[in-house]
């Protein structure tokens, strides 16, 4: 294990959210997420809204009196819903239309700190498109996985969360920069001989999955730190 190599691919990584090349793929993923989210949260939070502003926070009942049950469920509703919707629809929407341009951004860190490596056949559209229909149902199992391991351990749950996201950003990131530089066996066995490693620098990252609109950023630092962790643990690295 090398963990004295994750500082210094994260701290590039963060550097190099300026580079024109680097804005350009985050400026298009959340255009394109807000065309396929945007509709769909004004109906959705409108409504919640809506129902925010005509509910009463309290009723007076027949032999009852003064109930207030209702402000509990509907005040704050529509940013409780604004919440659920960011967390659990908008940034999944995001992180996936993300995924379609990691290479962009593979190749604006190779250009930028290893320009004497040799060109690349760049994945075509259809390839992105597999690679990342394969990394949602792996996350899908993976998530599946935690979550029940959650049910019997809710102490642990946080710890799950971590785990299991970090192995699913270790994998897929490590494997979208390998596989332009090398057949996909010798990817596979690098991957497990450096395995610990990969897995604590997804971890980190899962860590910044909780935090709203930050979180947006992981898969860009994610897949350039990454980029830099296989030129550094690959055979001529």
């Amino acid at each position: 294990m090398r963990p004295e190599l994750l500082p210094d691919a994260l701290r590039r990584a963060v550097l190099q959210l300026g580079d024109p090349r680097v804005l350009r793929v985050i400026a298009l993923s959340l255009l394109l997420m807000a065309l396929v989210t945007g509709p769909f949260a004004v109906v959705f939070i409108g409504i919640a809204w809506l129902v925010e502003l005509l509910t009463p926070a309290s009723l007076t009942l027949p032999w009852l009196g003064e109930v207030g049950f209702l402000g509990v469920l509907t005040q704050g509703l529509a940013s409780r819903t604004s919440w659920v919707f960011w967390t659990y629809v908008m940034s999944p929407v995001a992180a996936g239309i993300l995924g379609l341009f990691l290479e962009r951004i593979v190749a604006a860190v190779e250009a930028r700190h290893y320009p004497a490596l040799a060109a690349v056949r760049p994945r075509s559209l259809a390839e992105s498109l597999f690679y990342a229909v394969r990394f949602f149902g792996l996350m899908i199992l993976v998530s599946l996985g935690a979550l029940v391991a959650s049910f019997f351990s809710a102490a642990l749950a946080p710890a799950v969360f971590v785990l299991a996201n970090g192995y699913l950003i270790a994998r897929e990131y490590f494997e979208t920069a390998a596989l332009r530089r090398m057949p996909e066996r010798e990817v596979k066995q690098l991957w497990r001989r450096w395995r610990p490693t990969l897995w604590a620098a997804g971890a980190l990252l899962a860590l910044v999955l909780a935090v709203p609109f930050v979180n947006l950023l992981v898969p860009v630092v994610g897949i350039a730190a990454f980029t830099h962790l296989f030129h550094r643990l690959a055979p001529s690295g």
